[in-house]
């Protein structure tokens, strides 16, 4: 249901679904617009104001959803500052897993905005395992210690129950998250095992050097 363009940037493709949402999904859609102006802004290759706005994005990241984080992370790659891109991509990548975790729609996925977003820097990272390692170490301590202050639904616009609603489909009854006395232990869930899993990739990528 998003609508991702960032002319010029190393993305291949974006994510871009013509179904209009309805319901729930389209209150979500309003909710969100802000971010995607700011999205728009932050890949403009004209805009004369962008310095000030990737840093007002980076003081300000707590609020934004994932994707914006993506475009930042895109933009600043494209600008040659390769490890604060990285930085920011594995930022929105954690906190997309997170909102994926918590949302009920079990087809909601963050896939696209990793593959769109993610050759290029996981090219860099892997080929810099010491910086890689740090990075994520900074990420890691960056989510646990801060609240997430955006629309987490936003996720579920890219789940088939968005994608049912908007071709008139029947509504569900269902949450559209799982509630909010779980979601402490599920971003801790979330965190320790991007985690681990990092750590388990990186020990194999430092075994075949």
């Amino acid at each position: 249901m998003l609508l991702l363009a960032l002319p010029g940037a190393n993305a291949q493709n974006v994510t871009n679904h013509e179904v209009e949402p309805t319901g729930v999904y389209k209150e979500i859609s309003a909710n969100i617009k802000g971010d995607f102006n700011v999205a728009a802004l932050l890949s403009d290759t004209l805009n004369m104001d962008k310095t000030k706005l990737i840093d007002s994005v980076k003081r300000n990241a707590n609020h934004f959803i994932p994707p914006v984080l993506y475009i930042l992370s895109a933009v600043l790659y494209r600008d040659h500052k390769y490890s604060e891109a990285a930085y920011w991509f594995y930022v929105a990548q954690l906190r997309a897993r997170y909102d994926v975790n918590r949302c009920t729609d079990k087809t909601a996925s963050a896939g696209a905005f990793n593959e769109n977003f993610g050759p290029p820097i996981n090219e860099y990272a892997f080929k810099n395992l010491d910086t890689l390692q740090t990075i994520i170490t900074n990420v890691v301590a960056y989510v646990r210690a801060n609240q997430e202050l955006y629309e987490q639904r936003w996720i579920n616009l890219e789940g088939m129950q968005a994608m049912t609603e908007g071709l008139g489909g029947k509504s569900s009854d269902q949450p559209l998250s799982a509630d909010k006395k779980e979601w402490e232990a599920i971003k801790k869930k979330t965190i320790d095992s991007y985690f681990s899993d990092f750590k388990e990739a990186l020990a194999r990528q430092k075994k075949a050097h």
